[in-house]
């Protein structure tokens, strides 16, 4: 899930400085004079980035969806969290059938989850309808977990080490550099999307479904991202910059360690 970070900020990183009747200044030259969308898209999108690599704390939602509903190979994976720069966490996850629920992680300690009703019902189900012989192990487990945050091994939920830290976040962006700016980035006139007054922020290049939605008003911050490539959407929202939020480790009572289920269907059966 991480990488739809990684998409937004490869597309994103514009690190040019320019006005609408000035050039603008690549590898240290003076090299062109971009036309005013142009010049406008790579303004937004630089203090966009500046204020999203700045930001204490926030909220994404990220989507990935890719298959056809009608052909009946639809998937989609979302998560919807607040993170903050001291590695603080929490949200939802959606991941399909047996694969929804809350998730938090404490100042980068271990990631708790918690499924919902529904989804151990569909995994009991699901274990019911395959294997019946095995069903009794799954509602065995299923039992123990049920309304509790299952403590999981680090391999096991890797995303939201990714995603959890906005400082890592931040640095990700940093990272990618003034080389990735081509100045094949425009402004398009403001609209609505999301629910939010946004000037899309799009490539030049033909065939390119690259859109970095800038807030039209107030300080220019990034309020989402969406991307599609060969079947695959990715669309990532953010919002509530800099707003404080409050995360707390469970009680030990309310906790399961996902390690002491073993063998194939032991914590496997919980990943995320």
């Amino acid at each position: 899930m991480a990488a739809v970070l990684v998409a937004a900020a490869t597309a994103a990183t514009l690190t040019a400085c320019g006005t609408d009747d000035k050039p603008v200044r690549l590898d240290g030259t003076f090299e062109q004079q971009l036309p005013p969308d142009q010049a406008r898209g790579a303004q937004l999108a630089t203090e966009g980035m500046r204020q999203l690599t700045s930001a204490r704390s926030l909220r994404l939602n990220a989507a990935i969806t890719k298959g056809s509903a009608t052909a009946g190979t639809a998937q989609r994976i979302e998560v919807s969290l607040r993170v903050d720069r001291d590695a603080n966490c929490t949200g939802t996850f959606d991941g399909g059938q047996g694969q929804r629920g809350e998730l938090l992680v404490v100042k980068g300690g271990a990631t708790h989850i918690r499924f919902s009703e529904a989804s151990l019902d569909g995994l009991l189900a699901q274990a019911e309808a395959q294997d019946p012989a095995a069903a009794a192990g799954i509602r065995q487990r299923v039992a123990l977990v049920r309304g509790k945050f299952l403590r999981m091994p680090t391999d096991k939920v890797a995303f939201s080490k990714g995603m959890c830290d906005l400082g890592s976040l931040s640095q990700a962006f940093d990272g990618l550099g003034d080389e990735d700016f081509n100045g094949t980035v425009r402004a398009e006139q403001p609209t609505y999307r999301h629910g939010r007054r946004v000037i899309p922020v799009v490539d030049v290049e033909p065939g390119d479904k690259n859109v970095m939605y800038v807030a039209a008003e107030g300080r220019h911050r990034i309020t989402a991202y969406e991307a599609e490539q060969n079947g695959e959407r990715r669309v990532l929202k953010l919002s509530d910059y800099n707003e404080p939020f409050q995360v707390a480790t469970p009680p030990a009572a309310e906790v399961v360690d996902a390690s002491e289920f073993g063998g194939p269907a032991g914590a496997d059966l919980f990943e995320v």
